[in-house]
């Protein structure tokens, strides 16, 4: 038997899609923003449609799938949103720092402080500004003095056993 033509996955994957339909992205992103908590269909759409307008931009990465691209651009939306509405530098700690704030419920109708005219939404960015975690210090090589490391045996306590202690 010719092992070389037998695939384990072919039956179980789905086949690869070269050039996946605008419809496609559009549901596969839908589903991406209603996992970040966006439920508003509208709100929905536009997100999506804007990190399509993105993929353009985005350089091109081998191995990676139009799909995931779309996620990637989608990604970058929200980070470039976050940057601008909370003034941090991109790319940076900090920046990563707001994402995850975002993403653990600190701010939970961010979608509506994402469309809100500028002012509006003040009071939600800086509940966002508070939970955003500060960074671990970097961190510096100190001395460490030398510890005696005492090894346990079973054959200590058996021989403590057998062996009565002098007495004083």
């Amino acid at each position: 038997m010719d092992r070389g033509k037998v695939s384990v996955a072919a039956p179980y994957l789905p086949a690869p899609v070269a050039v996946p339909s605008s419809e496609l992205l559009l549901d596969r992103l839908g589903a991406y923003w209603q996992a970040l908590g966006v439920s508003d269909p509208d709100q929905v759409t536009a997100l999506s449609e804007q990190a399509l307008r993105r993929l353009p931009e985005l350089p091109e990465t081998p191995g990676v799938d139009p799909v995931g691209r779309a996620v990637v651009a989608a990604g970058d939306l929200l980070d470039d949103w976050l940057a601008r509405a909370l003034q941090l530098p991109r790319p940076s700690l900090a920046l990563a720092a707001a994402r995850a704030a975002l993403l653990s419920g600190a701010a939970p109708d961010w979608p509506a402080t994402l469309f809100a005219p500028p002012g509006e939404a003040n009071a939600l960015r800086d509940a966002l500004r508070a939970a955003i975690a500060e960074p671990a210090p970097i961190p510096s090589p100190g001395a460490m003095p030398a510890q005696r490391i005492d090894l346990f045996s079973l054959l200590g306590p058996l021989l403590r056993l057998w062996r009565p202690e002098p007495r004083a």
